[in-house]
């Protein structure tokens, strides 16, 4: 790898290096490279899950054409995007408390702010060779259906075909439960210390659009309290209500996200689990239980959701 990372690099300086490697989570790996005299971190496609490409246009634009604060963009390539190194980024992430939520609540709201009324639909954002494209659905439930049958194509290797296709079958069959869920506005997809640090001036800088989608402000708000908030026992409520504050303290959340969160976290529930098994941050001897226990939570959220439609 560290051979396909020396080409990529040379390609954008007459002196660059490999400094050290930052990730290795599949279906990515990240590099701190120096390109001439400058710091600059390389993310690249390492499996066939991945789209760096995608996700440097995600990037780019939001540094851009936004005033969400992120590390600004190099280049983009077919399968690489390059960035500035920040300090901020790349010392030890910081803990989930009160100031850390507000201020991620902050830089979230001020992302979707910045883009509601820029796209005209729902869906994944793609790299079209020199610029951001989407190709847009007119519901949020058909954007839903897709990335249903997209999480399907993976967790059909693994033995979980079933969940996806019964969590598809479920919103195919009830195309009105998201109507007046709000305007579509970019999301980010994993805000968390890792992903979203402090800086000294007290905002927030922001990496890692992996997950990025264009879709309602309530996908966004429940994809960082489900499994960052409510799944910790570290964390408590004050944590849950000083990321609702600094959101709010820019722009509004969306009328009946509080009544929709068990449909965002039936979408969550698959996605998580193609995370368990793509990403191998789970000891491999532990995965098949937790995955059957994450199944198990999808069904009975499913059960739960059909109840109030049905």
């Amino acid at each position: 790898m560290d051979d396909q990372i020396e080409k990529i690099v040379a390609q954008y300086s007459t002196a660059s290096s490999v400094i050290r490697e930052l990730h290795d989570v599949p279906p990515y790996r990240v590099y701190e490279v120096e390109l001439d005299t400058q710091r600059a971190v390389v993310k690249v496609d390492d499996h066939r899950r991945g789209h760096a490409a995608d996700e440097g246009r995600v990037h780019e634009y939001v540094a851009t054409e936004t005033t969400a604060s992120v590390p600004e963009v190099i280049a983009v390539g077919s399968d690489h995007y390059i960035t500035v190194c920040r300090d901020e980024i790349v010392r030890e992430a910081t803990q989930i408390d009160p100031g850390w939520a507000h201020a991620a609540g902050v830089w979230m709201a001020t992302l979707h702010g910045d883009t509601a009324g820029a796209f005209d639909g729902f869906g994944q954002p793609r790299n079209d060779g020199t610029s951001l494209s989407l190709a847009a659905h007119d519901t949020w439930t058909d954007a839903v259906i897709e990335r249903s049958r997209h999480h399907r194509q993976y967790l059909a290797t693994k033995g979980y075909a079933d969940v996806a296709d019964a969590v598809e079958a479920f919103f195919r069959d009830h195309p009105c439960v998201f109507d007046g869920v709000g305007e579509p506005v970019l999301c980010h997809g994993d805000i968390h210390p890792e992903h979203l640090s402090r800086t000294s001036e007290g905002g927030c800088i922001a990496i890692d659009f992996e997950h990025a989608l264009v879709a309602p402000a309530a996908y966004d708000y429940w994809r960082t309290v489900m499994p960052y908030f409510e799944a910790s026992d570290a964390v408590d409520e004050t944590v849950t209500r000083a990321f609702q504050d600094g959101y709010e303290s820019v722009r509004p959340l969306p009328n009946g996200f509080e009544e929709r969160r068990p449909l965002y976290r039936l979408l969550n529930w698959v996605a998580f689990l193609e995370s368990l098994y793509l990403q191998q941050n789970v000891d491999p001897d532990k995965r098949e239980e937790i995955g059957d226990w994450m199944q198990t939570r999808a069904y009975e959220t499913l059960s739960e959701v059909r109840e109030t439609v049905d």
